[in-house]
């Protein structure tokens, strides 16, 4: 019966239709080195009927205000206390000067939850922003972030968002989603968003006009059935609100003397990213995440259901504090040259995924 129910799921997501319930929980239920490797074709069939050949990165730069958190994740190795030896925190000007030395397409702007940069000064970054690059496409705060700056404001989430919008802000990063799994919630990151509470604000930025990215954390205690409950949870709220723009599957770093040793090894990396195309239908871009996969397994992941590989990132600081050996900085060159080597077509594009200069 398990292995019908595998065979039609294959069938099906390979075609791009939708998936049932069972169907989803059936692609992972047995993983043997056959069903691997049929989960990377009907993956590579589906995003080939989506994509064609083309894979798209962009130019972007990371910006990290501070590390400065108080939310005390057990798996984090990017946050700092105050006092701590690698605690940063950046002023505008540098901010600014980076920005105006490189130039990028988008920014992300990622921070800690702290007063040293509290919500009135974030406010003023995506302002200046905005009034000195009007085309620049501005990524910034995370569900996680947003719920910190209404706490800590008195302002309700809703005119948090509409401030930032108004001030110039596109659209939202996905971090902070984790696992949609209240067992890893309350052991892990009891003290910020729940998995509630972050489909709610992502939910509410998608009513007033700004599309998000959606994230899951994934290989640090959870099991298949909690990853799957987690695609299925994304699929209906995109199905509520249509406002997720790109879904970003995301190995764990475990880091030095984290409670895990060894995060998820590439070839498990990969068969998430292939389910989670099979089974997140309706959400458009499915991203091979290099910083935190390695770049030789990110490029790898465009043959296992993956239409993007976010970007140059002139400057990612979470992933690499969180122990990823890999390059902190990669030029337009090198991106397309990995694309290539793994048999695509790549295809700069801006924050909103169209076409900067067609295919190369």
């Amino acid at each position: 019966m398990g292995n019908d129910i595998f065979e039609r799921a294959l069938k099906k997501g390979a075609l791009a239709e939708r998936l049932s319930r069972e169907e989803a929980y059936g692609l992972a239920e047995t993983i043997t080195p056959d069903r691997l490797h049929r989960l990377g074709e009907a993956a590579l069939a589906n995003r080939q009927q989506r994509f064609g050949r083309q894979a798209t990165y962009v130019f972007n730069l990371q910006i990290n205000p501070t590390n400065i958190c108080g939310s005390g994740c057990t798996f984090c190795n990017y946050a700092a206390s105050k006092n701590a030896p690698h605690a940063y925190v950046l002023e505008e000007p540098e901010i600014l000067d980076q920005v105006e030395r490189l130039r990028p397409t988008e920014v992300h702007i990622v921070g800690g939850l702290n007063q040293i940069w509290p919500f009135a000064r974030n406010l003023e970054l995506v302002r200046s922003l905005r009034n000195r690059y009007p085309g620049l496409h501005i990524k910034s705060f995370t569900a996680v972030e947003i719920d910190y700056f209404a706490k800590t404001t008195g302002l309700p989430e809703s005119t948090v968002l509409d401030q930032l919008k108004a001030a110039g802000m596109d659209a939202m990063p996905g971090g902070g989603a984790e696992i949609f799994s209240d067992r890893l919630y309350r052991e892990h990151w009891k003290n910020k968003t729940s998995p509630d509470g972050w489909v709610r604000i992502h939910q509410l930025a998608h009513s007033k006009g700004i599309s998000t990215n959606a994230t899951m954390l994934f290989g640090f205690g959870d099991t298949w059935n909690e990853r799957i409950d987690h695609l299925l949870i994304l699929r209906r709220a995109q199905d509520r609100s249509g406002g997720f723009s790109c879904f970003i599957p995301l190995p764990f770093q475990p880091g030095a003397g984290n409670f895990i040793e060894h995060g998820p090894t590439p070839l498990e990396t990969l068969s998430v990213l292939a389910i989670s195309r099979l089974v997140v239908d309706n959400i458009p871009h499915l991203k091979s995440y290099w910083p935190m996969t390695g770049l030789e397994t990110g490029s790898a992941g465009l043959s296992w259901g993956a239409d993007d590989m976010d970007g140059t990132i002139s400057v990612e600081k979470i992933a690499h504090l969180a122990g990823a050996t890999t390059p902190v900085g990669m030029a337009r060159a090198r991106m397309k040259e990995s694309i290539h080597t793994a048999g695509f077509a790549p295809v700069e594009r801006d924050g909103v995924f169209s076409p900067r200069g067609g295919v190369k």
